[in-house]
This record gives structure tokens, sequence and C-alpha cells, in this order.
């Protein structure tokens, strides 16, 4: 029987508990997280001394490792789903996942940003002139559709170790067989996790706004949790992060080794 929304979920939570090494990956990017954090409070990301060239440098150096990291996440992530993977997931895994797809999510990190600015932000911008409140949202909804469909890129870029051309092309196929629980994947990952460091739909927003976000983008429940806890809430939305940052990897590695082994490949 085919599994739902919510068993993905649920199952991303039992296999994490018995595989409690995929925390380690979690430990990282908590780490990350706190860097961003005191940087763009102290100033160092967009401040109003900030030079551009300044701000350009950070975020492709941050970039570069928020790649690597992702790479090494969902690396070790797919051996605990493999069937056929015999050793026991390692932290020297999450390295190894570095080693051989970090570049590779990099390069298809910068390409996604790319066509983002490229095609998106120049209409945007010009929309927000002509005032029409209806087309700006309209394109950022088109925005938001068409980012969903290349959500599995990089999950199948590292499971099926491909180039990223094949890896945004099976993303597009993939996602149009199985729309509707991809898109409640996101809506549950935006919840849960702090935001992509490059997160190309930063780019939507006024003349004034238009880029790529390079901050800690706080989603909803973090806010909260700081604004109802205050200094305690820093603690623990950190280590709800550390939990929830892998979770968010798993449900999609889970969503597209179970339907592709199910399915059949959807090149």
């Amino acid at each position: 029987m085919q599994k739902g929304l919510f068993q993905y979920i649920g199952d991303s939570f039992k296999i994490l508990f018995n595989n409690r090494i995929l925390l380690f990956a979690g430990v990282m990017e908590v780490l990350l997280t706190g860097m961003l954090l005191i940087m763009t409070f102290g100033g160092a990301l967009g401040g109003p001394r900030t030079s551009l060239f300044t701000i350009i440098s950070l975020v492709a150096i941050m970039g570069l490792v928020a790649s690597f990291m992702l790479a090494g996440k969902i690396y070790m992530i797919k051996k605990v789903y493999d069937p056929d993977e015999e050793e026991p997931v390692e932290v020297a895994d999450y390295f190894e996942g570095m080693k051989h797809f970090g570049f590779k999510v990099f390069g298809g990190s910068m390409f996604l940003i790319v066509c983002v600015l490229l095609v998106f932000v120049p209409l945007v911008y010009v929309l927000a002139r002509t005032g029409s409140v209806f087309l700006i949202i309209l394109a950022t909804i088109a925005l938001a559709v068409a980012l969903v469909f290349v959500t599995l890129w990089d999950t199948i870029l590292v499971v099926d170790d491909i180039d990223v051309a094949s890896a945004y092309g099976d993303s597009i196929s993939f996602v149009k067989a199985n729309f509707w629980v991809v898109l409640g994947l996101n809506i549950f990952a935006g919840f849960i996790t702090a935001g992509d460091l490059l997160d190309p739909a930063g780019a939507v927003g006024n003349g004034q706004e238009a880029g790529v976000n390079v901050a800690v983008d706080l989603s909803f429940l973090y806010q909260w949790i700081i604004n109802t806890f205050g200094a305690a809430g820093w603690i623990i939305s950190l280590l709800l992060l550390l939990v929830l940052s892998v979770i968010a990897t798993m449900v999609f590695v889970d969503l597209y080794m179970d339907r592709r082994d199910r399915y059949g490949s959807f090149s």
C-alpha cells in the first residue's frame, strides 16, 4: 500500500530514533545557523556599512559550506533508507557525501538562483512598478509552484548519483506524478526549518527588497518560540532545529526512494 504524507513524516521520526547518528548532520546545521545568526545580528550580512563585495563573498563562502553540508546529510540519510546497504551509517559517510556531491549541489544551487534572478526578479520588479497587487501575487504563486517542481533535484542527485541537469529533469518528472504529497512535505519542511542560506524565493519582493535571501529566515514555529520564551527560546529553537533539520530532509529521501522503488525510474 502506498504511503501517504503523514506516514512519511511519522516514519522519519521513528527511523531517526533508531539511527541517532543522523543527528550529527543536525549538529552541523545548528552550528552553521548559529554562525549566521551572529553574523546577521552583527551586521556582517547586509549591514548598512557592509560593502557589496563583502556580502557577495560571504554568501559564496556560506553557500559553499551549506551545499557541502546538505550533500553529506542527504548521503547519510540515503544509506539508512537503502535496503541493499549492509554497513551501518557512520559519521565518515557524512564527509564522504560532502566529498562526492558537495560541488555538484553548490553548482546546482547557483544555477537555480541565477535562473530565478534572471527570470522572476525583473518580472516582479516590472509588476511592482505597475502597482497591480493581483499580478504580483500571481507571479509569486507561479514562482512557488515552479520551485516545487525542482524540490527534489538535490535529493535525486545524491541518491541516484547523477549529474545536475538530469537531477532537475528527474525532479520535474517525479513531482508531476506526486505533486500533492511533495507540496505537503514542502509546507511541512518550511514550517520546521530555519530557511535555506541561499533561498531563491527571497528574490520575490519590491524593487528595494529583490534579491537572494542570505540570512537566517526563521519560520513561524521558531519565531513563536523565541517570542514566547525570550532568551531561552533561542536555545529551545536550536535544539529543535538539530532534530527537525534532519527530519525535513529525511521525508524527501524517503518519499523519493520509496516511490522510485515502487514504481520504477521517473527519468
